[in-house]
């Protein structure tokens, strides 16, 4: 501002130099003009190049306003353009006040258990296509976990622990070689009774899997007296819940020394509970037609006396062979083998499937 003062009294000046030469005519020293003009022409060089930088300016802000004149004829031309809501930043969630797990609360007036909570909260909150990969897969396969808890008298609250173990991806395997959607290794699952052979893997059969998980968890809170003890017993194995709890004197999750995977068990089964019952208030939504389908199939059990090929299956009923052997996860390899087995299929088809196997079987029998 300093500087266009100076430039304007320059001005001044010189205008006033040249009224005053006017009227004194061919007075005034040519040498005199000479040094007045190079003395002031850096700052009228500045003022010439003022002028340039306003011309530009006012040439952006013309386009601006043509700009914004053709942003407001596209809106115009689409009036019916939803109005979709922005998830608002992390900091602005907050913990509930009260949280609580299969009907035990949790104690969150305990400082480094409320932080231990709200860690798992918020990044559970920053991972959102996780979570809306938790929404719909919920869908899918929590129906009848809650009917089969309703039906043994368990907690519903316990389905939650399927996010926990496996976002509920159906092919999931650690490192530790738990496998399906509820994480058993072999020698748990085959305690459970999946069995695991050759070709057949009944981890990761959901129904089988689901059914073995509710009994061992049940055996758990038989033995530990409460739910946060048996989860996290079912994630470390029961066996180093009983020496922690007999090395430390202590009945209590939340105050155990336990594994670092352990100690943050149970808050990201809590964490799952918290936003998947109320979704919309963390700023997740989904329409009901972008939920999957909950999991439906027609179960038959099969007495095999040797392999039978899944691609002859497929073909008796009409549909492709990825989508039979995606229903059937449990069978790894091309046939199912000889013995006794669960085998899904597509809703209203098990009839037709007795009638291929029975003609199947014919056929063994006459060799």
């Amino acid at each position: 501002m300093k500087r266009i003062g100076s430039i304007l009294v320059v001005c001044f000046l010189l205008a006033g130099s040249a009224a005053g030469s006017s009227a004194a005519g061919d007075a005034a020293p040519v040498n005199g003009q000479s040094e007045d003009a190079e003395r002031h022409m850096p700052l009228l060089r500045e003022m010439e190049a003022l002028r340039q930088s306003l011309s530009t300016l006012r040439s952006e802000i013309d386009l601006m306003k043509r700009e914004m004149q053709r942003l407001n004829e596209l809106r115009a031309s689409l009036p019916d353009l939803p109005n979709l809501p922005l998830r608002p930043a992390l900091t602005a969630w907050r913990l509930p006040g009260d949280v609580s797990l299969c009907g035990e609360g949790i104690p969150l007036q305990v400082k480094n258990i409320r932080e231990n909570l709200e860690r798992e909260f918020l990044q559970s909150l920053n991972s959102e296509a996780q979570v809306l990969l938790w929404m719909k897969r919920a869908r899918r396969y929590f129906p009848h976990i809650e009917r089969m808890l309703k039906s043994a008298g368990l907690p519903d609250d316990l389905k939650y622990l399927t996010i926990t173990e496996s976002s509920l991806w159906p092919y999931a395997v650690s490192s530790a070689n738990a496998a399906g959607i509820w994480q058993f290794i072999p020698a748990t699952g085959e305690k459970y009774g999946m069995k695991k052979i050759r070709g057949l893997d009944e981890r990761f059969d959901f129904f089988k899997a689901t059914e073995g998980a509710l009994a061992y968890l049940k055996s758990l809170f038989e033995e530990f007296g409460s739910w946060s003890l048996a989860m996290a017993a079912y994630n470390a194995g029961e066996n180093r819940i009983r020496k922690e709890i007999l090395l430390q004197e202590v009945r209590n999750y939340f105050f155990l020394d336990l594994p670092l995977q352990t100690e943050r068990y149970v808050y990201k089964i809590a964490v799952a509970k918290i936003i998947l019952s109320d979704p919309k208030q963390y700023g997740f939504r989904l329409e009901e037609k972008d939920l999957y389908d909950p999991l439906q199939v027609d179960r038959v059990q099969v007495e095999l006396p040797q392999p039978l090929p899944i691609i002859e299956i497929a073909r008796a009923l009409r549909m492709f062979y990825k989508d039979l052997k995606e229903l059937n996860l449990h069978f790894s390899e091309e046939n199912i083998p000889a013995g006794i087995h669960f085998v899904n299929l597509p809703p209203g088809t098990a009839e037709r499937f007795r009638g291929f196997l029975s003609t199947r079987k014919n056929g063994w029998e006459k060799r």
